[in-house]
């Protein structure tokens, strides 16, 4: 049942516009890891930008690469340019879609943050909010407590019923 659920997701994710996940080198992620460690979120989200890389990053966040930690990415989130917001939105919005307890991970604590549950899982398309609820309500980490909290209150919130 779970690897239909990941081609499924794998589906979505190309009929999305994330399509291009097949050309991202496949230590992409352990690389972007270790330039984090070393240079600093700030150094690499200004060298992603120059680059023209934000795609890359959002389809690894997007399949919930392992070689990026939750902490590593949220770092580097606070440092993403305006125009990549949206994108990186959707991203995590699918890895919440794939990996409930993944996608809390990388969520802010912080209330005002762009990519805090309440951005996040607020922002949501209706079809979305009522596929992911379920599997964030059956996840119980405290770490995460906050950020599920939040995501809980959007849904309920912005449910539209």
């Amino acid at each position: 049942m779970r690897h239909a659920f990941s081609a499924l997701a794998l589906f979505a994710l190309t009929s999305v516009g994330l399509g291009h996940a097949a050309t991202i080198p496949a230590h992409f992620g352990s690389a972007l890891s270790r330039r984090i460690s070393s240079d600093g979120p700030r150094a690499v989200a200004w060298s992603l930008t120059l680059n023209h890389d934000w795609t890359k990053v959002e389809q690894n966040i997007a399949t919930n690469d392992p070689a990026l930690s939750s902490a590593t990415l949220r770092a580097l989130l606070d440092y993403t340019p305006r125009f990549e917001r949206s994108a990186m939105q959707h991203a995590l919005r699918m890895r919440m879609q794939t990996d409930a307890l993944a996608g809390l991970a990388v969520l802010s604590p912080v209330s005002h943050s762009p990519y805090s549950g309440r951005a996040i899982c607020g922002a949501g398309e209706a079809r979305w909010k009522h596929q992911v609820a379920p599997m964030i309500t059956a996840t119980h980490d405290i770490v995460y407590a906050l950020q599920r909290e939040a995501c809980l209150n959007a849904l309920r919130l912005h449910s539209g019923r």
